[in-house]
């Protein structure tokens, strides 16, 4: 996964996203937003999820699908 450009995103605590390499500039949700600090963090995808599940109370699936349409998100945004 293509961490480093993560790292150039500005991310605000509400949820806006400047990707100063394009220009663009995004929003997510609360769920959105733990997912892409963690990212950022260098956590693994696996790792996210276990986080998810405490910090939203939801269960293993949820958290995984929620983690891998974010990821999949990204990706086709080109942001990783």
């Amino acid at each position: 996964m293509g961490r480093e450009r993560l790292q150039h995103l500005a991310v605000s605590e509400t949820g806006f996203i400047f990707d100063p390499h394009s220009g663009r500039s995004y929003t997510v949700n609360s769920t959105g937003y733990s997912i892409l600090q963690h990212l950022k963090s260098g956590l693994e995808k696996d790792e996210i999820v276990e986080k998810l599940i405490d910090e939203y109370e939801v269960s293993p699936a949820e958290a995984e699908r929620d983690v891998i349409d974010f990821l999949e998100a990204l990706k086709a945004l080109h942001l990783t």
